[in-house]
């Protein structure tokens, strides 16, 4: 999965970058690794919802007449990277402006191109459902793995047809297929904006602040619209780019979803729940309509736990909740507010991730996070001795992960560079620089003292 970009931000030379199992952009402040993750979410998010594509009126017209029909995902596939992949993208650059919230001037020379296509959507199941807002169930899509049929069956009884109209079916019809088509191409993504500290304590106040408000309008006058207040209330998060206003959304549904059910993630592999507590310290608690932090014998409220804690806050409950073969997980500075030693951990969560099928894409600044991975790396490789290293160095035989896995971005000088990776990892100059220097200002220092 490949995109271009030019002129989006700081980005004013066209540059490419290509999605691995684990994608890293590095790069000083201000040179534009943000812009890039959150216009990638946004495709991500919306991409089936504004995908143009040619659908057969006839073919849907048979099955509002006779209650199924079967589509040959074939004849569709057949225009996607002649046509369909290049309005994709018109599309997605025309609607820029409103994904990251900024006035449309700054984007009038903008490119985002979605550059490839994978024709693998036989390797993969679907399917769909959809149901009116009562519950109803009214159209089934379905496609068995291997197949490349795609069936679409009406649920509801002939005699009330007539409450899904036909400009319905077509507005259910074209996103399914899309997805049908490349849901497997396109991963379900989740964003953790560098925000998240904020967004973990902001949005449960403006709750409260919020039903604190419904409560004094209501008994001042029974004739308002609540929906006209409520309406103003979530404006205030309206005004913020969409990664940042999903994730005042995942806190807000926190209460809801953490009882709810179980991920895909922990179902398959439950050593992912330990790992990631290890992680944080403790485990999060929703209790008595608060998130609380449980560590030892001791329970906290959120806003009493440290600054880790609340940047972890988002990523536990994904994990836990969320999280299943298929998705990209896209955090902005996972390093954020964490001490070197979990910095480490987390480079070896993520790779444990990857190797479950769950694509990584971060943004960082920290060297201990790169260096862990190019000890991963190394240890990818068979060598003399190897199991004495991993036993000395506190290792497990999980800890490693092959170049084949990453791609490595250097954002700098108002592009992305692709950064080499080598059997002994990924090279990120402007880190070794520094460290360079530090290491030769201490030793100048020393040696100036006379230490």
């Amino acid at each position: 999965m490949k995109f271009t970009l030019k002129n989006l931000g700081i980005f004013e030379k066209e540059t490419s970058i290509e999605l691995g199992d684990l994608t890293i952009i590095c790069g000083d402040n201000n040179t534009g690794k943000t812009y890039a993750s959150y216009a990638i979410f946004g495709f991500l998010n919306i991409w089936d919802h504004i995908i143009s594509f040619d659908i057969p009126e006839d073919k849907l017209q048979k099955l509002y007449d006779n209650g199924v029909i079967q589509l040959d995902l074939n004849d569709f596939a057949q225009t996607i990277d002649s046509k369909v992949l290049a309005k994709l993208s018109a599309n997605y650059t025309e609607i820029l402006p409103r994904v990251l919230n900024f006035h449309e001037d700054f984007f009038k020379t903008t490119l985002f191109k979605v550059c490839s296509y994978s024709d693998n959507y036989r390797n993969n199941s679907f399917e769909s459902v959809i149901k009116t807002k009562s519950g109803k169930e009214i159209l089934k899509f379905d496609k068995q793995k291997g197949s490349n049929v795609l069936q679409i069956s009406l649920l509801i009884e002939d005699e009330n047809v007539s409450i899904l109209s036909f400009s319905q079916i077509i507005h259910f019809a074209k996103p399914n297929i899309a997805r049908a088509l490349l849901e497997n191409h396109f991963p379900t993504p989740f964003i953790i904006s560098s925000e998240r500290t904020g967004v973990s304590l902001f949005y449960r106040e403006l709750d409260i602040n919020k039903n604190r408000l419904v409560e004094r309008l209501q008994n001042q006058d029974k004739q308002f619209e609540m929906s006209s207040y409520l309406g103003m209330i979530e404006e205030v998060t309206s005004r913020y780019a969409l990664p940042i206003k999903k994730g005042i959304d995942f806190v807000r549904d926190i209460f809801d979803i953490h009882s709810k059910k179980k991920s895909q993630l922990l179902k398959e592999h439950p050593e992912f729940l330990e790992i990631i507590q290890e992680i944080v310290g403790g485990e999060y608690k929703v209790e008595n309509n608060q998130i609380l932090f449980a560590f030892g014998e001791k329970k906290i409220p959120l806003y009493m736990a440290s600054s880790a804690v609340k940047s972890m806050l988002e990523l536990y409950f994904y994990i836990i909740s969320i999280a299943k073969n298929g998705d990209i997980l896209m955090i902005d500075e996972p390093e954020l507010n964490l001490h070197p030693a979990n910095q480490r951990k987390l480079a070896r969560f993520f790779a444990r991730l990857v190797k479950v099928g769950i694509k990584v894409f971060i943004t960082t600044h920290s060297d201990y996070l790169i260096k862990e991975l190019n000890n991963l790396i190394m240890l990818s490789d068979e060598f003399k001795y190897k199991d004495e290293v991993l036993k000395e160095l506190g290792y497990s035989s999980e800890d490693n992960l092959a170049p084949s896995y990453i791609k490595a971005y250097v954002a700098d000088n108002k592009t992305l560079s692709l950064a080499p990776i080598t059997e002994y990892g990924i090279g990120v100059d402007s880190f070794d620089k520094e460290i360079g220097a530090i290491n030769r200002a201490f030793n100048e220092i020393t040696l100036a003292k006379g230490i």
